[in-house]
């Protein structure tokens, strides 16, 4: 009974700690973007390098620089580039 209930905790506070490590990451600098994707049940918060070939390359802390499809996440933070 009280291993399920454990696990299910567990993975709780892995998600809470990677939200919080998110929000320490976020800074005050002017590159900093969140990406949720469409369902949102993604988030990436990290810094924005650039954005190429219809792809924004992405520093996230613990993971390094991504590459992720324009079209599949929403950008959110003051470094997004305009919709046009």
């Amino acid at each position: 009974m009280f291993g399920s209930f454990s696990s299910k905790i567990g993975a709780g506070i892995v998600a809470l700690s990677t939200v919080i490590s998110g929000v320490a990451f976020a800074g005050s600098d002017n590159t900093q973007i969140t990406l949720e994707s469409y369902d949102g049940t993604l988030f990436l918060v990290g810094q924005l390098d650039d954005v190429k070939n219809g792809f924004y390359l992405i520093d996230v802390e613990g993971l390094g620089v991504l590459n992720v499809d324009t079209t599949k996440v929403i950008c959110n933070g003051s470094a997004c580039p305009s919709p046009s």
